[in-house]
């Protein structure tokens, strides 16, 4: 791929991009994304961290994305206003999907009364429930399962073994990988006498536009209202998402997070990996909660969480540094105490004056 084609594309995306090179932009050709360390000189890296100056300095690279000039680099260099992000753009460019195959394969089941859009891709022993809409350029990977009433945007990519319950909702450019669970029972029980007593869950799941859900997410149908995930939001591996939940467009959700049923999270906030939700919470935007934090309350100011139960990260990084001196602490007070006894002895004595 030329070079111009790249800057094309990233200017199309926003980016201020100037060439500082020798040669033009059409001279130069990349075929693949490489780390600085390991990059040739038919590929393209990216310098985003000031740590790796060393690796900068030394790199084969054809070209480097990075934000400023760098003096004598061999490299044609990309200047631009966020090279990670470009570097992303540019990696999509050079490493396409697999082309879109339309048609069915014979081993795949169709129901009766479902809308499959002429140019989808639908893999072998897929099942499509009776009343499913599949969008425009879908592609659905083996063993899937689309239930009853399902509706898929265009352009969703389905993985292998999802499953997709009856009446979710996806919007366009949905992609779920392996092993997820769409719209499964959300966990409603009432206790009665000893026993539990199953509430039918007959909300449903909603995913907006551009969403992302990685391997083995599980994200539960609502009770009454709908599990709701908004645009442009990315999940990653094993991540539970319980009944009536509700995630704010553009939050970004790492591994083995967990969402305790109707908490309600705002817009573009950041979770990192094992942070646990309580049920019933109001989560304002722009938050963002470290690993493992245990939210156990609802937040109404935007910033960042830590610990357990979250506390501001400011906070809780200065009682963690006074919680590692709690030993010396405590020898200190006992010290201080014997001193005490000591003079309140001493203060105690029958004075010897005449």
């Amino acid at each position: 791929m030329k070079l111009s084609q790249i800057i094309q594309a990233l200017t199309e995306r926003g980016q201020s991009v100037e060439l500082n090179s020798s040669q033009s932009p059409e001279e130069i050709e990349v075929s693949q994304v490489a780390p600085l360390d390991e990059a040739t000189g038919e590929q393209l890296t990216f310098f985003n961290n000031p740590k790796l100056k060393g690796q900068l300095l030394q790199t084969q690279a054809g070209a480097v994305l990075l934000r400023e000039p760098v003096k004598d680099l061999t490299s044609a260099q990309l200047i631009v206003s966020d090279p990670y992000f470009s570097y992303a753009v540019a990696a999509q460019m050079l490493n396409p999907l697999p082309s879109l195959k339309p048609g069915i394969h014979p081993s795949a089941e169709i129901n009766g009364g479902a809308d499959i859009a002429k140019n989808t891709q639908i893999a072998a022993f897929v099942t499509i429930g009776s009343g499913a809409t599949i969008g425009e350029q879908c592609v659905i990977a083996e063993g899937a399962f689309i239930g009853q009433d399902v509706v898929l945007g265009k352009g969703c990519r389905i993985g292998p073994n999802v499953v997709i319950h009856h009446q979710c909702v996806l919007g366009d450019d949905v992609t779920i990988e392996a092993g997820s669970i769409i719209g499964g029972d959300g966990f409603g029980w009432a206790p009665h006498q000893g026993r539990w007593e199953k509430i039918p869950q007959l909300g449903k799941v909603v995913i907006g536009n551009r969403v992302s859900i990685g391997n083995n997410v599980t994200i539960d149908r609502g009770a009454l209202e709908d599990t709701v995930i908004g645009d442009d939001c990315i999940i990653d591996n094993l991540v539970h998402i319980a009944h009536n939940v509700q995630i704010g467009a553009g939050s970004a959700i790492a591994g083995q997070a967990g969402f305790a049923g109707s908490t309600k999270v705002g817009k573009h906030t950041i979770v990192a990996g094992q942070v646990g939700f309580a049920g019933h919470l109001e989560i304002t935007d722009g938050c963002q909660f470290m690993a493992k934090s245990g939210v156990t309350h609802s937040i109404k100011e935007p910033g960042s969480y830590s610990g357990f139960p979250a506390q501001p990260t400011q906070d809780w990084q200065k009682n963690m540094v006074r919680s590692r001196q709690l030993d010396k602490m405590a020898k200190q007070i006992k010290s201080l105490q014997k001193e005490v006894v000591a003079l309140q002895a001493e203060l105690e004595k029958p004075s010897n004056t005449d």
